[in-house]
């Protein structure tokens, strides 16, 4: 009789698992409706880019439910949905495939219908292509400065600075210019959910190539609250850059070693700081390590040819992205707080940060060549770059979640959530 009740109180606490899964998924759909919808109102505060006016197509089809959301409110919302997302990746065993597949499908689907939340730099981006196609002007030395009077100057974020983005981002950009602002908008939107889609597919495909279960991987990237209130809302080039680089990582599980290279190189043509992975593929093709590097050096030309061919040797200027922004500080970033804490100088607690990166680097690189695996190697240094840049903001986790995903490291994924909550007050109204 013992035996039964055992076996019987087994059964019911399996029974519930998955309804503990399934609950703490239905949850986090709802807070995530909350997020997307509510901010859909004229003026509204997280809605950066409602500064230059709140027209319709900005809004979006949400506005008519939307009632506007504070800048706290939202932090708390994004606060509750990291929670419940950890807990679903946590769990993600209890769901079907198809629940995990149509869950980010379905999200992703609500985000892109969102308005650009916290974030104006899809402007800038359809800012950076009028100034080409409407105004015979070179992005890469005039800003949206330079075109006060153009319909999308007010709505665009760092109106002084010039493009920072590879001629690979750059370049297709200038056809979306006779679309008309609302046009070139929805269309980067769609492309960011799209690219953003194509990274979860890939990490699913991954995994499964590593044998291993591909619903917490998949679910790690596809349900964070940083890519797709960031990412897929805001229309960041981030998931560009990422599915570029998945599709060399792929490419590396598949054998490919040229296309590894050449995959992964072609993500630098949109940001030049996605060269990162790179090396990491390459040294671990031995011994077709040749072909890794002939597939790199390629993509490397074709790029060099193709900016030069759109803007000259001007393009050169979208490579100082890195050194540019550790010209300046994220308020939560580490170098800042540690300088803040200390009392002391920012630069040479940068310098020291920089030379910690540095270290990290060499040693992971060591590693891989080495033999360990390159994925999580390049996600540890991935991390490290994070930690140790000094300009920090949310829509940069993406460049480490799919190599988190994919590295099956325990703490490298704890270390991917515990970053996550530390940049989710970053560029929030009302926050600090």
């Amino acid at each position: 009789m013992a035996m039964a009740a055992v076996a019987g109180t087994a059964a019911a606490a399996t029974a519930t698992r998955p309804r503990v899964a399934h609950a703490a998924l239905a949850a986090l759909c709802v807070v995530y409706l909350l997020i997307a919808v509510l901010p859909a109102e004229p003026g509204a505060a997280v809605v950066g880019a409602t500064a230059g006016g709140s027209p319709g197509w900005l809004l979006g089809p949400l506005r008519v439910l939307g009632t506007g959301m504070s800048g706290p409110l939202l932090y708390a919302a994004l606060w509750v949905a990291l929670a419940l997302y950890v807990l679903v990746v946590w769990r993600a065993g209890e769901l079907s495939r198809r629940t995990a597949a149509w869950a980010v499908v379905g999200l992703h689907v609500l985000f892109l219908l969102a308005p650009p939340l916290l974030s104006q730099d899809v402007f800038s981006y359809i800012a950076y292509a009028r100034l080409g196609t409407e105004h015979g002007l070179d992005p890469y030395t005039h800003s949206p400065l330079d075109i006060p009077a153009d319909p999308v100057f007010a709505f665009a974020g760092s109106k002084d600075a010039v493009s920072v983005y590879g001629p690979l981002f750059t370049l297709p950009t200038y056809l979306l210019g006779p679309l008309g602002v609302a046009g070139a908008y929805w269309v980067l939107k769609v492309v960011a959910a799209a690219a953003s889609l194509g990274i979860v597919r890939l990490v699913w495909l991954g995994a499964e190539r590593l044998g291993r279960d591909p619903r917490a991987p998949a679910l790690l990237v596809g349900l964070s609250p940083l890519v797709l209130a960031h990412v897929v809302a805001a229309a960041h080039n981030e998931a560009l850059v990422m599915l570029l680089t998945m599709a060399g990582v792929y490419a590396f599980l598949l054998r490919r070693p040229a296309a590894a290279g050449g995959w992964s190189t072609l993500a630098a043509g949109v940001k030049a700081s996605a060269a990162i992975v790179v090396p990491y593929l390459v040294l671990a093709s031995r011994p077709r390590m040749s072909r890794a590097v002939a597939g790199a050096v390629a993509a490397a030309i074709g790029l060099v040819v193709l900016g030069l061919i759109g803007f000259g040797t001007d393009v050169f200027q979208a490579f100082s992205l890195l050194s540019s922004n550790q010209g300046r500080s994220s308020r939560l970033s580490l170098p800042y707080k540690v300088a803040h804490v200390l009392g002391v100088d920012r630069d040479p607690v940068r310098a020291a940060f920089a030379a910690a990166f540095v270290a990290v680097a060499v040693w992971t690189l060591w590693r891989t060549w080495r033999g360990a695996d390159p994925i999580r190697m390049a996600g540890w240094a991935t991390l490290a770059i994070l930690l140790c840049s000094a300009w920090l903001v949310p829509w940069y986790l993406l460049w480490l979640l799919p190599l988190a995903a994919l590295a099956f490291d325990r703490r490298l994924t704890i270390a991917t959530l515990l970053l996550s909550g530390w940049v989710l007050a970053i560029g929030v109204p009302g926050i600090y």
